[in-house]
């Protein structure tokens, strides 16, 4: 796996991510936790430290997979990048929300989930 600096952070990303939509239920399959801890542990022992997810992926779904498998885990092997501005109401349904309050409430949401 190729790895690259992550500007002035220091932290090493791995070139290919693992992206996390599709955890969110919106892609005709409901993934279980176990699915989960196979998929990203293959993404591991591939060499891939890069895990991308938002917080309208299944209204935060994707995040608590996720933080249910990283808290079995070694977390310090991980780069999470999360995003937010989008409320979730329902199947590809959301509206941008990014008023301060919106982001808070999404970043306090998402660092629950995670």
């Amino acid at each position: 796996m190729r790895y690259r600096t992550l500007g002035s952070t220091g932290l090493r990303v791995s070139v290919i991510g693992v992206g996390t939509w599709q955890f969110g239920g919106e892609w005709g399959h409901s993934f279980s936790q176990a699915e989960v801890d196979g998929i990203l542990d293959q993404a591991a022992s591939d060499g891939l430290n890069l895990i991308d997810t938002a917080e309208c992926y299944g209204d935060h779904l994707s995040e608590r997979l996720i933080g249910d498998y990283l808290s079995r885990r070694d977390r310090s092997r991980w780069i999470l990048a999360t995003k937010f501005g989008h409320s979730f109401h329902g199947f590809l349904s959301r509206t941008d929300d990014f008023s301060a309050a919106g982001v808070r409430r999404q970043l306090e949401a998402s660092l629950r989930a995670l």
